[in-house]
């Protein structure tokens, strides 16, 4: 099946992909205004003395992710009917129905996408805050992701929308939350 690059970069497809994946930016992006104190790997360390995913992985950023997602999600599905969806004119765009579920599955899944990038950064021995470049941008994107597909089918038109804009959103957003000193690096 052949793609045609131009049916993917549309603002259509942009639209219907963010709508999709705000519950999982959202979650993503705020958890790093709880300081969790309980870690999740309990600070266990495998036999090569690294830690399961280290001390900024936390019970709490889990909880809290999965609260802000199922959040974002309804008032998503609370926004919807007052969207200026028709601006689209002939073009029927493919929202997905948004709602508490979806958004704390993208919620959840995208903390638990965060658990594996910080797994695989651990095996490469990548310390802590330390950038794995698309790794760290991809990550919680490909973990939301899967969990949505427990109820929703999803395009393969979003899916390269968001492997493209989602480093540019992560970048840009770190490099806010650095300047407003939520972060102490840029990336």
């Amino acid at each position: 099946m052949a793609i045609d690059i131009a049916s993917i970069f549309n603002i259509f497809i942009f639209i219907e992909a963010l709508w999709l994946v705000i519950p999982a930016y959202g979650a993503n992006g705020l958890v790093p205004l709880i300081k969790g104190k309980r870690p999740i790997d309990f600070g266990k360390r495998l036999k090569d003395g690294q830690r399961l995913f280290g001390p900024g992985k936390t019970w709490e950023g889990l909880v809290f992710g999965c609260i802000v997602g199922a959040i974002l999600g309804t008032i998503q599905m609370l926004a919807f009917p007052y969207l200026p969806w028709g601006l689209a004119g002939p073009v029927a765009l493919t929202i997905v129905p948004m709602g508490p579920v979806l958004g704390f599955l993208l919620g959840f899944g995208a903390m638990v996408g965060d658990l594996a990038g910080s797994f695989i950064k651990r095996r490469f021995r990548i310390a802590r805050g330390k950038p794995a470049p698309l790794l760290d941008q991809e990550d919680f994107l490909v973990g939301a992701l899967l969990f949505a597909l427990l109820v929703v089918t999803i395009k393969i038109h979003w899916v390269i929308m968001l492997v493209v804009i989602t480093p540019v959103f992560h970048w840009v957003a770190n490099g806010v939350a650095y300047l407003i000193k939520v972060k102490d690096r840029p990336y």
